[in-house]
Formats: structure tokens, C-alpha cells, sequence
């Protein structure tokens, strides 16, 4: 009897053993979901970069200072443009070749002083303008309009020259050929006003006489 109560307490100490140990296995390592509920983390395509991207802090933009193409000096409608009076000069030098004296006389006369007076407003402010600190660049802008206007300026005084001598009114084209000579002596402009000149009689043209040298004593005896 007592043999049998002792076997029956043993075996209660090693079941609650066992029970002890499975409990304290169970406690110490987390619990794991099944292997079909694990989600594997997949980074998509490009994340590295995208990610570098959105770090990255954009620099401002530099700022470039671009001269704008000009708009109204050079349309076709303004009256004060360069366009605008080579279009009126090209239409008197139309009519002179139609033998329409009256009408090239028109065109001409009503845009030669203007494009003086341009000529000389831009040369002013130009020389203004260049003795300014900060002013190159517009001092510039005005020196090329002031070459602009001046070789139109010469080309309306050339062309009212023409229309003069075609309507025998030689005094007056001398002064305005002499002009054109004076302001591009060395271009084709300037060439043809001083044609026209020895043409209408005003100058002459250089000419050369080919002289034979005396002979010598020693040509004499060969």
C-alpha cells in the first residue's frame, strides 16, 4: 500500500516537471505566424533612387539675364523702326526704276529726315550712355542703331540724289552725293555717289597716258 502511494507522488512530480518546462519553453521564444501569413517585404523597382530623390533638396535655380529679342524697333507698323523706313525705300527706289520721278521724290522726302534726326538721336544716346558704369551693354544697343539709321541715312541721300538728276536738278544732288562720299568713302555706297559725281560733271576721273621712255645710248647701239 504505502509502495503504491509512493510510485503515485513520483509520478505527479514528473508531470508537473514536464508542465513546468513546456511552460517556460513557451514564454521565452515569441510565437511565429505560419509561413503562408509571413509577408516577404519586396522593395519595388527604383525605390533606391526614388528615395535618394526625395532626399535631395533641388538648388536653386540660377538666374541668366538674356537680352529679349527686339519687337517693335524692327515691325513692319512702326513709324520710328528701322523696318519701316527701309520698306520706304525700297518703294522710291521702285518708282525711280519705273521712271515715276514724282512718286520716288515722295517716298524719299517723307522719311530722309527722320532717319537723319534717328541717326544723330541714337549717336547722342550712345555717347551717353557709354559713360555710365552698368550702361555697356545698352550703350551698345544704341550704337549699333545709330550704324543702322546712318546706312539709311545714306542710302535715302543717294537715292534723292538719283531722283534730282533725273529732273535735271544737278546742283542740288551734289550736296547729298558728297554726304554719301564723305560718310562710306570705302563701301560700294560710297563708290557710286562719287560715279555719279564725274558722271553729272561735278569731278572728273583720273586718267593715264602710257609715255615711252627716251632711248639711251646703249639701246641706241643695240
Amino acid at each position: 500500500m504505502q509502495k503504491s502511494i509512493l510510485v503515485f507522488m513520483l509520478s505527479i512530480c514528473v508531470v508537473l516537471g514536464f508542465s513546468a518546462d513546456s511552460y517556460a519553453k513557451k514564454k521565452s521564444v515569441p510565437p511565429q505566424k505560419p509561413i503562408s501569413e509571413q509577408k516577404t517585404e519586396t522593395k519595388p523597382e527604383g525605390s533606391a533612387s526614388a528615395g535618394i530623390e526625395k532626399n535631395e533638396t533641388t538648388p536653386e535655380s540660377t538666374k541668366i539675364i538674356r537680352q529679349k529679342p527686339p519687337t517693335d524697333i524692327f515691325s513692319s507698323s512702326n513709324p520710328l523702326g528701322i523696318t519701316f523706313a527701309e520698306n520706304t525705300l525700297k518703294k522710291a527706289s521702285f518708282y525711280l526704276g519705273e521712271k515715276d520721278y514724282e512718286s520716288a521724290a515722295a517716298e524719299v522726302n517723307s522719311i530722309l529726315r527722320w532717319i537723319e534726326d534717328a541717326t544723330e538721336y541714337h549717336t547722342e544716346l550712345y555717347q551717353t550712355l557709354n559713360k555710365l558704369e552698368n550702361s555697356e551693354v545698352q550703350a551698345g544697343i544704341e550704337r549699333e542703331l545709330a550704324i543702322k539709321f546712318a546706312v539709311l541715312r545714306d542710302k535715302a541721300l543717294l537715292l534723292s540724289a538719283k531722283v534730282d538728276i533725273a529732273n535735271k536738278n544737278k546742283r542740288k544732288a551734289v550736296k547729298n552725293l558728297v554726304e554719301v562720299v564723305r560718310s562710306q568713302p570705302s563701301t560700294d555706297l560710297g563708290f557710286e555717289a562719287y560715279q555719279l559725281l564725274q558722271k553729272i560733271g561735278f569731278t572728273y576721273k583720273a586718267e593715264y597716258e602710257t609715255i615711252e621712255a627716251p632711248a639711251t645710248q646703249d639701246t641706241q647701239k643695240k
